[in-house]
């Protein structure tokens, strides 16, 4: 039981730093970041930024867990495809499909860039 609270707040732990760093950068920061609404810096700065919000969640879940388990950035990985599908297909963005995706996909490379990281050090 102990172990799966401690991989279950390992997930809390990284969802919430992905969440707290993306509304930093891209709300607080930026104002909000679109395609078609930001400026060419503000997407190329904030969208960094966003990469390594999720490097950061990445890095935060494994010092949780102590490297002990990937469990806890594969039910981060499921909640960001989960958000991704919901953001993208129901909610309508008005960005570009391919936009989407790519932001969505930054974040999954930035967090398993994270767990990589980790496991280099």
């Amino acid at each position: 039981m102990k172990k799966v609270l401690l991989i279950l707040g390992a997930a809390l732990a990284g969802q919430a730093t992905l969440y707290a760093v993306l509304i930093l950068v891209q709300e607080v920061i930026f104002g909000g970041i679109s395609y078609y609404g930001s400026s060419l810096f503000d997407l190329v700065v904030g969208g960094f930024g966003s990469f390594l919000a999720a490097v950061a969640s990445g890095v935060v879940a494994y010092l949780v867990v102590k490297g002990s388990t990937i469990i806890p950035h594969i039910i981060i990985t499921l909640l960001l495809i989960t958000e991704s599908t919901w953001l993208i297909f129901y909610r309508g963005t008005e960005d570009p499909l391919w936009f989407d995706f790519v932001a969505s996909g930054s974040l999954f490379v930035g967090l398993w860039l994270g767990v990589w990281l980790m496991k280099r050090r």
